[in-house]
């Protein structure tokens, strides 16, 4: 992908911002906007938006644009999953994702990705603006998550079990 395409649309959103100045909400609103656009290529640091964004002659709130990438680059390190793979839309997506987590060691940056994604799953499977079958989605992945942050060695034999369940098939066998 042309590095001159993702220029244009930073400074087009920038200049949708109607700002005076760059700071962590523009960097984050134009990320947001490159991985709408272009999906997981479109993945570019907060400093690298700042960047072009200098070069077009903005001025950056500079304090901000640091702590902005220096939190995006610590979700990175931490985040071996892409954006894409952690959209659970069925359990079928859902599965495979965990299916990847059990091949996985379980270092303590992991764990608490884990745990971080399991704590959002939970508040997801607990809220009204998703759908009931979102949410009993959100609800099972985050058992999931329970069990792989409790044991994981056991986890690939105990998922399969879990398939076999009665009230899984039940509830994800439709």
């Amino acid at each position: 992908m042309s590095a001159s395409v993702k220029e244009q649309l930073i400074i087009e959103v920038w200049d949708e911002t109607g700002q005076e100045t760059a700071g962590a909400t523009d960097l984050e609103l134009i990320q947001k906007a490159l991985l709408d656009k272009f999906g997981a290529q479109g993945r570019e640091s907060p400093a690298s938006i700042a960047r072009i964004l200098a070069d077009h002659g903005v001025r950056l709130k500079h304090p901000e644009v640091f702590e902005a990438d220096v939190r995006w680059r610590e979700r990175e390190m931490f985040a071996p999953f892409s954006y894409e793979e952690l959209n659970f839309t069925t359990i079928e997506v859902a599965l495979a994702w965990v299916e990847k987590l059990t091949v996985l060691p379980p270092e303590a940056a992991l764990r608490r990705f884990v745990l971080q994604i399991k704590t959002e799953l939970e508040l997801l499977a607990g809220s009204k603006k998703f759908s009931l079958r979102e949410r009993e989605v959100a609800g099972e992945v985050a058992h999931w998550l329970t069990v792989w942050l409790q044991n994981p060695p056991i986890f690939a034999d105990w998922l399969s079990l879990r398939r076999q369940s009665a009230e899984y098939r039940e509830r994800f066998d439709r």
